[in-house]
């Protein structure tokens, strides 16, 4: 294929060039794909087979996933940090397998003395683990030998579930909370508590891995069926909780004044105030009683989590997420007085709710409330987010951006992070780079990739498709967040926002509420945009490769100057050229992944000026290149 080469004069011109130029790349990507396939597991293949997922994308026509619903009575003392809970799961097996194993997830006993983990317990936290008190399978306790507990997996052996059975599991259970090692939950301070993964749940069970037997670490991230939850939380009545769900017994836990509030929140687009720290000082939330029960419900939900506190401060408002229905969503932001740098987080959250709905992917925010909890850490949980209070306000918005965007992936579309985690921390990152000036123009986006820069190219480096538990040292952030993060922005450069909202609606569509593998993300956008993509995915997800675009040669007279741009690797990235002038102007010229498919190593560049070179530069900071040395050319005097 001969070399690419486009003239920059002016913007009407350029403009113009660059139309033709993306129709040119979209043409080239189509039959650059025409020899490329990506590679695919025999797994995955047999679930082709059996046509549960589609090649094109979609779930196939047999596809299936089991459901928990969950009934759950969970009493929390602050004093003592004892979790004492009743759960009920009503399961359905809707897979064509017979079940000779039912493999559940004690999360809680990240903490147990005997359980690997790779981080750091502090002494006072180590534990016996759940004690399982009572457990039932379709009201017949089990005794000790028909289970056995090892770290976070708990496996019941001797019973079986038939195709399209349903059957019920009784367990009555209590542990120690941890106070003093927050792993995305535990004791805050005296008065507060995040309390989450805090249930015996059933393991996922799918078509690509059977059992879901990855046992946590405490470092990698969940996987849980969709289902049900209805919960009811004892805690002291000077407590209050926030939870996933819906509260369904307001009038029974707050008083008439703090009712009226919530729904103005619920209305209104303005700041409300709904607990403030004259409230905490006067102590006029409490009624007097022992003990409170807060009921929630949540359904079609991977998760169930809640934080309470006696000190805790909140804010809130709502906004239409979908203007077809005039539907809100409630932002919350609770925290303590304390950290004055908490004040603007709920505005960060409202305005990233609304971009998620209207910008980017632009599909109406899925839950009816999205609760920022003060913690010292940063998760992502089912209308839920513990975000540390961050003093710099870029840190703050990119912060509240990442964990939000989580409400997408992966609590509506039902990402395995177990295994995949790319699949929703590399868009996580992406909102970080996209939401960030539209969340607040006046603070600079300033952000670094020099993490992927070091690693790519290096023996440490692993592929992006690399599974996550099988991730380590410096490659690890790269290959889960930041690389695929870049690779996403470039798809979006090449097929414009348009068409790439279009793809990522097809995608949203077909797997919100289920399960997809990386394949099916790809071959969804691939399908949903019209142009196969497998010459890129294969490239930049499952090689590994070296960036470094160079500026090779610049030749010319004062009023033209002909640029060749190299591909010295071989990792496709997009091209960006800024032409800097004297007189402090400057012009730039844009081609995206697709001008350097098909391992096309050159592009040449003419621009046309009467004006005097001051020098021309290569990349952007979003342009992932080893050697940025090359990226520089200066005139001779």
């Amino acid at each position: 294929m001969a070399d690419d080469c486009f003239d920059l004069i002016d913007p009407l011109f350029m403009n113009k060039t660059l139309r033709l130029l993306l129709v040119f790349s979209l043409f080239i990507c189509i039959n650059a794909s025409a020899q490329i396939s990506l590679p695919v597991a025999s797994n995955i293949k047999k679930s082709y087979s059996q046509k549960q997922r589609d090649p094109g994308g979609a779930p196939g026509k047999n596809y299936w996933q089991n459901r928990s619903d969950y009934d759950i009575k969970v009493n929390f003392d602050p004093l003592t940090a004892k979790v004492k809970g009743i759960v009920s799961i009503r399961y359905v097996n809707n897979s064509p397998d017979t079940l000779s194993k039912i493999v559940f997830k004690l999360y809680p006993n990240i903490y147990q003395k005997e359980a690997s983990r790779v981080v750091q317990v502090k002494a006072q936290d180590l534990t016996d683990g759940v004690s399982i008190e009572k457990f039932s399978f379709n009201s017949r306790e089990l005794d000790t030998k028909q289970y056995s507990i090892r770290g976070t997996n708990m496996t019941v052996r001797g019973h079986k579930i038939l195709p399209k059975q349903k059957v019920q599991f009784d367990i009555t259970y209590s542990y120690d909370l941890n106070r003093g090692s927050f792993i995305r939950g535990g004791q805050i301070d005296s008065g507060t508590f995040f309390i989450a993964y805090f249930f015996p749940r059933i393991a996922v069970y799918d078509d690509i891995d059977g059992w879901n037997e990855y046992p946590y670490t405490g470092q990698y991230e969940f996987y849980n069926d969709f289902g049900q939850f209805k919960t009811e939380i004892t805690v002291p009545d000077n407590y209050q909780v926030w939870a996933t769900g819906e509260l369904k017994n307001a009038a029974q836990v707050y008083k008439p004044k703090y009712l009226s509030l919530i729904d103005q929140a619920n209305r209104c687009d303005q700041m409300v105030e709904i607990i403030s720290e004259k409230d905490i000082r006067t102590d006029s939330i409490a009624d007097g009683k022992s003990v409170k029960i807060w009921k929630f419900e949540a359904d079609n939900v991977t998760d169930f989590a809640f934080g309470i506190s006696n000190h805790y401060v909140w804010m809130a408002s709502s906004l239409v997420v979908d203007r077809s229905t005039g539907r809100r969503t409630r932002i919350d932001a609770v925290f303590n007085p304390d950290h004055k740098e908490y004040q603007p987080v709920m505005g960060y959250g409202h305005k990233t709710v609304d971009l998620i709905s209207t910008i980017f992917p632009a599909i109406p925010f899925p839950f009816s409330h999205e609760t920022i909890f003060d913690g010292p850490t940063e998760m992502e949980y089912p209308m839920m987010v513990v975000n540390s209070p961050l003093e710099k306000p870029q840190e703050a918005i990119e912060l509240t951006a990442h964990e939000i965007f989580h409400s997408i992936f992966p609590f509506y579309v039902g990402i395995n992070e177990t295994k995949y985690s790319f699949m929703d921390e590399g868009f996580a990152t992406l909102s970080e780079f996209l939401l960030h000036p539209l969340i607040d123009s006046t603070v600079k986006l300033n952000y670094d990739i020099s993490d992927a820069n070091t690693v790519v190219g290096t023996e440490q480096e692993l592929p992006i498709m690399t599974l996550t538990p099988q991730l380590a040292g410096a490659a690890r952030y790269v290959a889960k967040n930041l690389k695929p993060a870049l690779g996403y922005l470039y798809v979006k450069e090449m097929l414009g926002d348009v068409l790439f909202n279009k793809a990522m609606h097809y995608y949203i569509d077909q797997w919100k509420g289920k399960h997809p593998t990386p394949l099916d993300f790809f071959n969804c956008i691939n399908t949903g945009s019209g142009v196969n993509l497998d010459w890129f995915w294969k490239n930049w997800f499952f090689e590994k490769g070296v960036p470094d675009l160079a500026i090779t040669k610049v030749t010319g007279t004062s009023t033209k100057q002909v640029i060749t741009i190299t591909n010295l690797g071989n990792l496709t990235v997009p091209v960006h050229l800024t032409v800097y002038y004297k007189d402090g102007s400057q012009q730039t010229i844009n081609s995206s992944i697709a001008a350097l498919a098909k391992g096309n190593k050159t592009l040449t560049v003419n621009v046309v000026s009467n004006k005097h070179l001051e020098k021309i530069v290569l990349g952007t900071a979003f342009d992932l290149d080893v050697q940025p040395e090359n990226n520089v050319w200066v005139p001779r005097k």
